[in-house]
């Protein structure tokens, strides 16, 4: 049996998605369960550290910000009414930015990052069918296993994949690797060092907006020797399986 250590990897500050209060309120105990959840796949800390994580409303989101405040972390997301499966997919997929070094992004991170929304939304189907936030919004359980479905089967009967759907593709094949051992996941902690202009660690403002090139070398070299196996099993997929 695994042993990892839980820690409070994810502390969630400020929620802020809506200006009505007991809207706000709902959605913040959403945003708080869903980070509590994805926050256990995880033993190692953020590259860019622990800080508080707040989560906002923001139209042009959703994304993170790590930069321009780097004692916290601001996830911006576009929910601001009770589509709780929208605010646990955005949210999955942000959160997973913070793991994989929110300073960088490139086609890979953004796969491994719709795979982390497809999972969460999974677990949350899962954890809210008995233990919800509130015992009458167990009915709601389902909607997230519905959510995933939908969008891996959207991905694949598009006629021409968007860039996002792409990722989407993607993620279904990261998806059965990263299942076999939770450790694995802290492999993602490491995905900033395999961009092709990595950030220095101990500069917290460094950010590159643009996507940047990845390199499955410079990961494998950056991961402790045992997270090497996932990277080399991933590193085995044919690469004209990947959607760039």
């Amino acid at each position: 049996m695994e042993v990892y250590e839980s820690r409070p990897l994810l502390p969630v500050g400020d929620v802020s998605l809506s200006d009505d209060s007991h809207l706000n309120r709902d959605l913040s105990l959403v945003a708080r369960s869903a980070t509590q959840e994805f926050s256990t796949l995880f033993s190692l800390p953020p590259p860019a550290g622990i800080r508080p994580v707040d989560i906002l409303y923001c139209s042009q989101g959703p994304y993170t910000n790590s930069t321009s405040d780097t004692t916290r972390y601001k996830v911006y997301l576009t929910v601001k009414n009770r589509d709780y499966v929208r605010l646990v997919y955005q949210l999955g997929h942000e959160l997973c930015h913070i793991f994989a070094d929110p300073r960088r992004t490139n086609w890979f991170v953004e796969s491994c990052c719709e795979m982390a929304a497809l999972v969460l939304l999974r677990r949350m189907s899962k954890l809210w069918i008995n233990n919800p936030p509130y015992a009458n919004w167990s009915s709601f359980a389902p909607e997230f296993q519905k959510s995933a479905h939908n969008r891996i089967r959207d991905a694949k009967e598009a006629e021409e994949p968007s860039c996002r759907q792409g990722y989407m593709l993607n993620a279904e094949i990261l998806c059965p690797l990263f299942r076999e051992s939770l450790e694995s996941w802290n492999a993602l902690c490491y995905l900033g060092q395999a961009s092709t202009c990595p950030p220095e660690p101990e500069d917290l403002t460094d950010w590159n907006r643009h996507l940047v090139g990845f390199s499955f070398d410079r990961w494998l070299q950056a991961v402790p020797n045992h997270l090497k196996g996932i990277v080399r099993r991933i590193y085995k997929t044919p690469k004209d399986l990947w959607h760039y």
